[in-house]
This record gives structure tokens, C-alpha cells and sequence, in this order.
């Protein structure tokens, strides 16, 4: 048997096996598809945002979020991205849907990619108490 041979069996031992009725692509040919599919859809929302967003609703929770995180409150927000008291307060309910132009001098304003409007809105948060002056309760629990 010549070195040529050998090196194709070590190959070929070495090379993972999928089991019986197995179809696709391997987990690490999926992972690098998905590496490329993620930049794809980065270029093509940097393309064209506009065609990007068309028929995506930003997550009125992500707008709430942002502006929480940054500590931005009251009608100066309102008036930083050219409206007037309540439109974000209506972004934030629901009642209202910014325009892609908003949600872009929004992400401008708290320093958010445009994409973390438009992702789900983050699971509600559990396993964890939440104290005030009047006691604690459970993360995920309301107390009015």
C-alpha cells in the first residue's frame, strides 16, 4: 500500500458520520452556510434598507427597551426625532408604527442598530425577585 493510500483511509476514518437516513448538509457545513447567510442579510439590509424593512413591524417592547437603557424619557425625545408628545408613548404601546426614517433616527438617538427594533421581543424575565418599598415579588409576576 503506497503513502497516497494510507493518507485516503486516514481521511476517510477521520471524516464524521452521519447516521442511516441522514440527509443535508453536515453541522459544520450548516454553521458555515449560516455564517454566510448572516452576511448576506447583512449586505442586503445595508443594499437597500428600505426594500430590507418593507413589511417588518418594529417590536414596540424593543423601542421601550432602548430608550429605557438609555435612559430617555419625556416630550424632548419625541421632539429629538421630529414629532410631538405622544408619538413615542404610541410607538411604545403599539397604537402607532414609526416609519422606517423614525425607526432609523431612533437608532441614531440611542445608539441601537436599526435590526434590534425589528428582532422578537427578549423573553420576560424569570427565576428572580424584584424589591421595592413595599416588598418583593417574582420577575414575570405583576404587582399593581
Amino acid at each position: 500500500m503506497d503513502d497516497l493510500e494510507r493518507a485516503r483511509q486516514r481521511r476517510q476514518r477521520k471524516r464524521a458520520t452521519q447516521p442511516a437516513g441522514a440527509s443535508g448538509p453536515s453541522a459544520g457545513k450548516r454553521q458555515a452556510i449560516d455564517r454566510v447567510m448572516v452576511r448576506v442579510d447583512s449586505a442586503s439590509e445595508l443594499h437597500d434598507p428600505a426594500a430590507y424593512y418593507a413589511g417588518k413591524t418594529p417590536v414596540p417592547e424593543r423601542i421601550t427597551m432602548a430608550l429605557d437603557l438609555r435612559e430617555l424619557y419625556g416630550p424632548e425625545v419625541d421632539q429629538a426625532l421630529g414629532g410631538e408628545e405622544p408619538m413615542v408613548d404610541e410607538w411604545e404601546a403599539g397604537a402607532r408604527v414609526p416609519s422606517l426614517e423614525q425607526v432609523q433616527a431612533l437608532a441614531r438617538l440611542t445608539d441601537f442598530p436599526v435590526r434590534f427594533f425589528y428582532e422578537p421581543p427578549p423573553p420576560p424575565l424569570t427565576g428572580g425577585w424584584m424589591c421595592g418599598e413595599d416588598g418583593c415579588i417574582p420577575l414575570g409576576e405583576r404587582h399593581d
